[in-house]
């Protein structure tokens, strides 16, 4: 069963009668891919070209993932049978960040807030140790 990333692109491919979906995370550089939600390829990829090779209906599949830039796009996902290309998808950068403005309105009010919260008592606890330390060293 394929699990939800907020911070993956996801795209879907038809093919006959199967469905493949291609996630990809920008942070940890993982990539699946899946046909009919069962997980045919799996990797960890930090380069800007990598392939994913399974077996759909007796041919050769493939799924080419090219990034032209990692920290901004656009990322290449091409689908292609038998050495013929089926389809693509392209993500760049405001089509990434929609993605994930959408998934973080799905997110309850109370995990939203309970982030803020912990980014904030972080930043205090950083900002009175360091506030503390200054009052030391300008002390004497």
């Amino acid at each position: 069963m394929m699990t939800n990333q907020t911070d993956a692109t996801l795209s879907f491919f038809d093919y006959g009668d199967h469905t493949i979906k291609v996630m990809c995370s920008m942070s940890n550089g993982k990539e699946q891919v899946y046909v009919d939600e069962q997980l045919v390829s799996e990797k960890r990829s930090f380069r800007y070209h990598s392939t994913h090779q399974f077996e759909l209906d007796g041919k050769k599949a493939e799924i080419r993932v090219k990034v032209a830039s990692i920290f901004k796009g656009p990322y290449y996902i091409e689908f292609s049978v038998d050495g013929k290309a089926v389809d693509s998808d392209e993500w760049d950068l405001a089509r990434m960040l929609a993605h994930l403005k959408q998934l973080r309105q799905q997110q309850p009010l109370w995990q939203r807030l309970g982030v803020y919260f912990m980014f904030g008592l972080l930043g205090g606890a950083c900002g009175a140790l360091i506030g503390y330390s200054l009052a030391i060293w300008f002390k004497g």
